[in-house]
């Protein structure tokens, strides 16, 4: 049997609220941000997120990070950000069917460029960056606040506590 030298890691949650003064939400939380980072008020939480790889190579004395020489790729699924969502889009006869979104919450946003034939302004029409036309269907498993619902691009997004295929550490 073979031997592996594994590094394993945890996040460790720390938080500091502050209060701050804006006109907007996306104001008050790059000033919370600042604020936050000036201040010496960081106080541990209880919740550390699940056990992961950050690095792995074969042997007992070897070192995964000496230039990276030794380092083996991890599988996704005991990394960090663990296994990406997929998302399955079934298109038939030129119109959406089904969006099938597996391992994790995604926003899925499709752009339909056949508007052919549709009156400008008609309700419901985006214009992207090249001013083409285009509808706009928003396939996602889950909301977002308002305002960050109008950006068209499909994000990404792990919740808290989700494991992404790793196990938690046993004194968690």
């Amino acid at each position: 049997m073979k031997k592996w030298t594994v590094q394993c890691g945890f996040a460790a949650y720390y938080a500091n609220t502050v209060t701050v003064e804006a006109d907007t939400l996306a104001e008050a939380l790059e000033r919370a941000i600042v604020a936050a980072n000036e201040s010496d008020g960081w106080k541990p939480l209880d919740d550390c997120g699940p056990t992961f790889i950050d690095a792995a190579a074969e042997g007992d004395e070897a070192d995964p990070w000496r230039d990276f020489a030794s380092s083996l790729p991890v599988p996704p699924r005991f990394s960090e950000c663990g296994e990406p969502v997929a998302v399955t889009v079934t298109v038939s006869g030129g119109v959406v069917q089904q969006v099938e979104i597996e391992g994790g919450r995604a926003r899925v946003h499709v752009h339909d460029y056949d508007t052919e034939g549709a009156a400008p302004g008609t309700p419901g029409l985006h214009i992207d960056a090249d001013g083409d036309t285009y509808a706009l269907a928003d396939w996602s498993n889950f909301s977002l606040p308002n305002e960050a619902a109008e950006s068209p691009s499909p994000t990404q997004e792990n919740r808290k506590g989700d494991t992404n295929g790793t196990a938690s550490h046993p004194d968690r």
